[in-house]
């Protein structure tokens, strides 16, 4: 899977987030987004996923020979600030409640591991009303492994960790590089830009 964007600038009203961003993102490789707060990072993830048009340009998704405009289903992944989890249900149920919406079938049994592999172990049957702002953003990780795109887009992921939640993002974009999918990753953490083979600066 390979996504190219071109010549995508984006504009709200009069003001101008950015113009003429070329890139491709690559499989088994990273591509980060840098920039200042309000640069416009979140909204060229979210043009990338299909939550947004651009103002101008256009995004190919490139799967094999073939070319296509729109986000294929089950093609993205994505974690952000603004992904929110169900607070009424456990960390368990989110997982399984994510996985049936995308169509994938996966066990409990499975469920469990992933949320046990981000941290949340002991605490997977808990609600999410109960969870702190750290565990929520575990659980979205653990959401993301369940659902294995191709694409990942993360938006600051490493955002409300401790050192042992951003030990965590380092071996989880290495396992999804090595699995070869594709990375987009908006950050402004030096350890996180060091994870890119390529840098989109805004």
């Amino acid at each position: 899977m390979k996504v190219v964007l071109e010549n995508i600038s984006k504009a709200f009203g009069a003001k101008l987030l950015f113009e003429h961003i070329n890139a491709e993102l690559d499989t088994g490789r990273c591509l980060v987004v840098t920039g200042n707060n309000g640069s416009g990072k979140s909204t060229l993830l979210k043009i990338v996923a299909g939550l947004m048009k651009p103002s101008s340009g256009s995004i190919r998704f490139y799967s094999g020979n073939q070319a296509n405009q729109q986000v294929l289903q089950g093609t993205v992944g994505m974690v952000s600030p603004e992904m929110a989890m169900y607070p009424a249900l456990t960390g368990l149920e989110n997982v399984l409640f994510w996985t049936k919406l995308r169509g994938l079938a996966i066990t409990e049994a499975k469920a469990s591991e992933l949320c046990c592999y981000v941290g949340l172990s002991g605490n997977e049957r808990c609600r999410v009303e109960h969870y702190s702002t750290g565990m929520k953003q575990r659980l979205k990780l653990a959401v993301l492994l369940a659902l294995n795109p191709p694409v990942w887009l993360l938006d600051e992921p490493s955002a409300n960790l401790d050192e042992h939640g951003k030990e965590l993002i380092a071996r989880l974009i290495d396992r999804a590089l090595t699995a070869q999918a594709a990375v987009l990753l908006a950050t402004n953490e030096a350890r996180e830009v060091g994870y890119g083979s390529a840098r989109i600066a805004l």
